[in-house]
């Protein structure tokens, strides 16, 4: 952009509209809500604010809190909710893959965040965070099955993934969920321990005897958080010892409380679609499985972080059904 064109004066919004053409006008708001559009190094955050052709004197880079920048959702999916040099908590909606599979040209959370990090335009901030602007590359440390939601931990350099990893080994990095079951245990807590063996697909899980040789070892913490007797229904607060594939799902449904909307190890479902229905239980189009809350020691610092996300619309909705109350909080009649 050139100054002196004798352009009149048009908002700070205009202009920062025309410098990036590539975004929608609600976007660059949130830019220069957070101070990312400078004049002559200086933060603007009127968007109303009218002014001349500023020319080459308006640029975009970082806010105060650079970090801060780049926390927000990044696509209608997902959502980044910390970002420092070394990691990224991102939380995902049910129906995003965690990585991409190999066959699998889709949208993944870690390719929409390495798109999202590596924005030709975030070359100033890739500066300032990481020391660098050359490109990021986003490692997986753990996963989430596509149709559960919440809270994922991905790695941005090599030596915190190793550190990232080995907390997830040594049981340190704290993965909790909340889950709404068919069914009630008959202890309101106490840990699942069974043998699990993926079959030839790698696709799904079957219990095996404990001296399997190629079965793992699987172990879950649960504590019933709420009942629904009305339904025969709980939620669970689930905490992961280990992470095999569809682990809590799997347990679950082996202790006689699989989770709703689970296409593959609750039999109800798995009936009611065998017989062409239309509708599942309770409406649940998906497991009803949430990554809540997310804890780890962070990999240069030492710093103990945790982070938490509420209950999705989709859950949050068949809370309030098993609870007999309406979406506003008022009880059913």
């Amino acid at each position: 952009m050139q100054e002196n064109t004798g352009e009149p004066h048009k908002t700070l919004l205009d202009w920062a509209h025309q410098l990036r053409l590539n975004r929608l006008a609600v976007g660059i708001k949130g830019w220069i809500k957070e101070g990312r559009f400078l004049l002559d190094g200086q933060p603007l955050v009127q968007a109303g604010m009218r002014m001349p052709d500023p020319g080459d004197r308006l640029t975009f880079g970082a806010s105060a809190n650079h970090e801060d920048a780049w926390t927000r959702r990044i696509h209608p999916k997902l959502a980044v909710v910390h970002l420092d040099s070394d990691l990224a908590i991102v939380n995902k909606e049910a129906g995003l893959l965690s990585v991409p599979r190999p066959d699998d040209t889709g949208h993944s959370v870690l390719g929409l965040l390495e798109t999202y990090l590596n924005d030709p335009a975030g070359a100033y901030l890739r500066q300032k965070i990481f020391g660098s602007a050359k490109p990021v590359q986003a490692l997986p440390v753990h996963r989430l099955d596509q149709y559960t939601s919440g809270l994922l931990c991905i790695a941005l350099n090599p030596e915190a993934r190793a550190d990232l990893i080995e907390q997830l080994r040594s049981k340190e990095l704290l993965r909790e969920y909340l889950a709404f079951t068919d069914g009630i245990p008959a202890a309101n807590q106490g840990i699942w321990r069974h043998y699990l063996k993926l079959d030839e697909r790698g696709y799904q899980q079957s219990v095996q005897r404990d001296n399997d040789p190629d079965a793992t070892l699987a172990v879950t913490h649960f504590q019933v958080e709420q009942q629904f007797p009305r339904y025969s229904a709980c939620r669970l607060r689930l905490r992961l010892d280990t992470g095999l594939k569809h682990q809590i799902r799997l347990q679950a449904a082996t202790e006689g409380v699989p989770l709703f909307g689970d296409r593959q190890y609750h039999k109800a479902t798995r009936a009611v679609l065998a017989r062409g229905a239309r509708s599942v239980p309770f409406g649940m189009k998906r497991q009803a499985l949430h990554a809540a809350t997310l804890g780890l020691r962070h990999p240069s610092t030492g710093k103990a972080l945790q982070f938490d996300a509420r209950l999705p619309k989709d859950l949050q909705a068949l809370q309030d059904r098993l609870s007999d109350r309406q979406p506003d909080g008022s009880a059913l009649t």
